[in-house]
């Protein structure tokens, strides 16, 4: 019986029952979900400074940030409020950009073994709060709303932000834990042989 170990490289398990996926052994993940982490954080630098939208009405503007939300939330003493949408729409996706980058550059070191497995178990449990999608649903609402009370341009940090998020996507589908695992695994082997070697002699 086949299992997730078994899984070729550059393909996938299927159920023979329902044909839903099981398990898919993408060629090169690790390499890929490096390459997307370090360049949502680079993403995230514009997204995070640059204004997104822009709105005018007669003689008043206005340019909304990633951050003048919380902001405004924490200025009305909604604490709890503004605490949530921080940390869902910039310290959860900052956070799963930066345990991704780790894991997939540490799995390559054995010394790295331990904090690559903790980062692996932090990142399961953080990444169903990055809610980039939610929060650009938001935008686009009050672009559709805010569009008929006045003028309402879109700013380059919102592009920005778009394309953090395609990339937020694409790093997710493209980490394959198992393959890290299985690294980390190659490594304690290793280390155990080189042990037992080392102790032979003696």
């Amino acid at each position: 019986m086949l299992t997730r170990s078994h899984a070729p490289v550059g393909q996938r398990l299927l159920c023979p029952r329902c044909g839903a996926t099981l398990h898919r052994n993408m060629d090169r993940s690790v390499v890929h979900t490096a390459a997307l982490s370090l360049t949502g954080l680079l993403l995230f630098i514009p997204s995070a400074s640059l204004p997104l939208l822009e709105f005018s009405l007669f003689s008043f503007g206005a340019e909304s940030t990633l951050m003048n939300g919380v902001e405004s939330l924490f200025a009305a003493g909604y604490i709890w409020l503004a605490s949530l949408v921080l940390f869902c729409s910039v310290l959860a996706p900052l956070g799963k950009f930066l345990l991704l980058a780790f894991i997939s550059w540490g799995s390559g070191w054995s010394r790295m073994a331990k904090p690559v497995a903790r980062a692996l178990r932090w990142y399961h449990h953080l990444q169903e709060w990055g809610m980039l999608d939610v929060y650009m649903l938001g935008i686009l609402v009050a672009l559709v709303k805010m569009s008929d009370l006045g003028k309402m341009s879109v700013e380059p940090g919102l592009y920005c932000f778009v394309a953090m998020m395609v990339v937020s996507s694409a790093a997710t589908v493209s980490f394959d834990a198992e393959t890290v695992w299985a690294r980390l695994a190659r490594h304690a082997r290793a280390g155990d042989s080189g042990a037992a070697d080392t102790e032979l002699p003696g």
